[in-house]
């Protein structure tokens, strides 16, 4: 490994319009992470299993309030046009949704009975939609973003303006 160490430093945080995209990673990681350990918990029925799916479920929840805050602050942080407007609007009404779901599911899990949630299968149902809802509205971030461009300068002119053209190769054993 070949570190180059002046790469280094977090200064990609200092150029970032707004900290939305930083913070929305905690709740699409954390609410599969959680689902799956209820789902393994309760089929296993192991208590261990379903402290992490909690455990999970609360960070989740945390992290899903802060993307909804920070996507509501994000909001006004960058141009757009009338597509990613309506991408964007897709994007918050399903954010607040998943808040909603959020908190209800944090509730639900804190009834419990050695640790199982009340009502499991309709729990983990609920769970499930919500983690649904948590991917489409990556796919939704990841258009306006990647497909879109929002929020991002351009690439190309970055990319070609002082430097020397780059490419990687793989290396193949003969």
């Amino acid at each position: 490994m070949d570190l180059d160490w002046s790469v280094l430093g977090f200064s990609g945080l200092r150029e970032m319009m707004n900290i939305h995209p930083v913070i929305v990673h905690i709740p699409v990681a954390l609410f599969p992470a959680s689902l799956l350990f209820y789902l393994l918990g309760v089929t296993l029925k192991r208590r261990s299993l379903l402290v992490a799916g909690r455990a999970c479920l609360y960070l989740a929840v945390l992290g899903a309030a802060a993307a909804v805050w920070s996507g509501e602050a994000a909001e006004d942080t960058f141009q757009h046009n009338d597509r990613i407007h309506r991408l964007f609007e897709a994007h918050e009404d399903i954010g607040e949704w998943i808040g909603r779901f959020a908190w209800v599911l944090g509730a639900w899990s804190f009834f419990h009975k050695d640790q199982r949630p009340r009502f499991a299968p309709a729990f983990l149902l609920v769970l499930g939609f919500a983690t649904l809802l948590v991917a489409q509205n990556g796919d939704l971030g990841g258009r306006m973003v990647y497909v879109e461009g929002a929020g991002v300068r351009t690439a190309v002119p970055a990319i070609t303006q002082g430097g020397t053209h780059h490419e990687h190769h793989e290396a193949h054993p003969e």
